[in-house]
């Protein structure tokens, strides 16, 4: 995530946590950086500087018009006037972040070889909340790779009890000896 990424991300979401409508700005900006993943030359287009910029903030209101929050449409808008459409998705991220760190959120990622059940993902999620004192967002990310066992990620923090991870630690281990 870029420094502009940020502060654009986290002026967004400063204005929308002023008017309480953090989840619909949220949801809006999803709803176009989506948009723009499935339809990259929607987004060339509207960074395109042969189109004027009249024409290419009309395709925006026409595109998206009422069905996304106004917040979300006029700062869409601007980055197609800067020709910063390509940052829109690192501004989602940092918007999440804003809101997420407002609301003592902690996003964590459980990678495994197979889908964990729902009965493993609440023991996880209590463990990290009870290490952590904050609310937990976990989500199950499959890894192929992965033997065995889970990888937890959190915070900047990654928890290994994977069989691969127990096999290197036990490698290590049997070096230094």
């Amino acid at each position: 995530m870029t420094a502009s990424e940020k502060e654009y991300g986290g002026a967004l979401y400063e204005l929308a946590a002023e008017e309480h409508c953090e989840d619909e700005v949220l949801e809006s900006i999803g709803l176009v950086s989506k948009m723009f993943a499935e339809e990259p030359s929607y987004r060339a287009l509207l960074q395109n500087p042969a189109v004027p910029k009249e024409e290419r903030l009309g395709l925006l209101d026409k595109a998206f018009g009422k069905s996304i929050h106004a917040y979300a449409l006029n700062f869409t808008k601007i980055l197609c006037e800067r020709r910063a459409l390509f940052e829109l998705e690192g501004c989602e991220k940092a918007y999440r972040e804003r809101l997420y760190e407002a609301r003592g959120i902690l996003p964590a990622v459980a990678y495994s070889a197979i889908a964990l059940s729902d009965a493993q993902m609440q023991a996880l999620q209590k463990k990290i909340e009870k290490s952590t004192g904050k609310k937990v967002l976990l989500e199950n990310k499959l890894d192929a790779s992965l033997l065995g066992g889970v990888k937890v990620c959190y915070a900047g923090k990654e928890l290994d009890g994977t069989v691969s991870g127990r096999l290197e630690s036990l490698r290590r281990s049997l070096t230094q000896a």
